[in-house]
């Protein structure tokens, strides 16, 4: 069985979570994530978000060289069908651990240390106008010299598009070398960015998305918070958490801070344990507020509200929209005239020592130890 590095896995969760969590940078289960040490490739598995990977699910580990080697032999090759199952046979017989790899992995193979490929708002709404690649030359026009800034028109996701980006690749071996980080700008598609640390890959692609949004005149500083919060939680030590920000119409328009008394208080054991004690009302200090709030009910906040901004704390994005639906219920319960019975305080307390209703939730003793 091969052996995990847990430095490399570390970061390779990270770099997932923090694009997995904004709506604004990837939806859904689209984009992947990868990392190289020596001739392995950590990459993200097809069905997974990935806001989902974590150190123990949702990633593969390849025997990159295995990989490059098939490139090589198709470079400049038209891929036929005949390709196309080589190309899947050749990335079964890749894998050291872990099962399913992303469809999207040989366009990873030939690039930088750390990878990803995600599909931001603002990227894909140039990325599909019919004049693409004017509006892309004109937003794009001033570069540094240490970072390519590549082109591609639309090509099938898979083996094909990996099959231009190697062609790219080839005819600028030399440059491609210094450069510290390279982007790709897929027509129809997305955005791929690859760099050599982490730090330099979620700098580029910030820097890069913002372009494009300054272009478009698009505010999405509200799904931008969510790595704020995400990364103050990370430093109170509840690592990997994620963030996602709700844009459900009924709980926005029926969150009254005036009112906040009628859903501080849990009213049943499903929306204690989905949305904790009580949510946090950030007033002042998004920081000092999250820190009292770990500090009084020693465990991180479920729901956090920041003026009429409602975002919710969880393993992925996928539970955090579980929590969601029960918060959304809550709201529901307190819309009535008569007034309710929150759970006591003895009632809580029992629900916080029942294991078994407890483990309903997967993922609470990681966050509760």
């Amino acid at each position: 069985m091969v052996k995990k590095n847990k430095s490399i896995l570390k970061e390779f969760v990270e770099i997932s979570k923090y694009f997995g969590q904004r709506f604004d940078l990837n939806q859904a289960a689209g984009g992947n994530s990868s990392i190289k040490i020596g001739n392995q490739m950590y990459i993200k598995s097809s069905g997974y978000s990935l806001s989902e990977v974590s150190s123990e699910n949702g990633y593969a580990i390849l025997n990159n060289d295995e990989l490059i080697s098939f490139l090589d032999k198709i470079r400049n090759k038209k891929v036929t069908k005949s390709i196309d199952r080589k190309s899947s046979t050749a990335l079964k017989e890749s894998v050291l651990y872990g099962s399913g790899p992303s469809i999207e992995t040989y366009t990873h193979t030939l690039l930088k240390k750390f990878t990803i490929h995600i599909h931001p708002i603002a990227i894909n709404m140039v990325s599909v106008d019919k004049k693409s690649e004017e509006i892309f030359n004109k937003i794009v026009a001033k570069r540094k010299k240490d970072e390519g800034i590549f082109h591609i028109g639309y090509y099938q996701p898979g083996i094909v598009l990996a099959n231009e980006i190697n062609k790219v690749i080839s005819k600028e071996q030399k440059a491609f070398r210094e450069y510290k980080t390279v982007i790709f700008f897929l027509e129809n598609h997305g955005l791929i960015c690859s760099a050599s640390s982490k730090s330099e890959l979620i700098d580029t692609v910030e820097r890069f998305v913002s372009k494009f949004e300054d272009y478009l005149k698009m505010d999405l500083n509200r799904y931008k918070m969510t790595t704020k919060i995400s990364e103050i939680l990370w430093n109170c030590s509840y690592k990997n958490l994620t963030c996602y920000y709700s844009e459900d119409s009924y709980i926005q328009n029926n969150i009254s801070l005036k009112n906040s008394k009628s859903f501080k208080k849990p009213l049943s054991p499903d929306q204690f344990l989905y949305c904790g004690e009580a949510p946090l009302i950030v007033s002042r200090s998004l920081k000092g507020e999250i820190v009292n709030h770990i500090k009084k009910y020693k465990t991180f906040p479920r729901v956090i509200i920041l003026k009429k901004d409602i975002y919710f704390v969880a393993a992925n994005v996928l539970k955090a929209r579980e929590k969601e639906d029960v918060f959304k219920a809550q709201l529901y319960f307190n819309s009535k005239s008569n007034p309710n019975r929150p759970l006591s305080k003895n009632e809580v307390k029992k629900l916080t020592s029942y294991n078994l209703f407890k483990n309903r939730l997967r993922f609470w003793f990681d966050y509760t130890k």
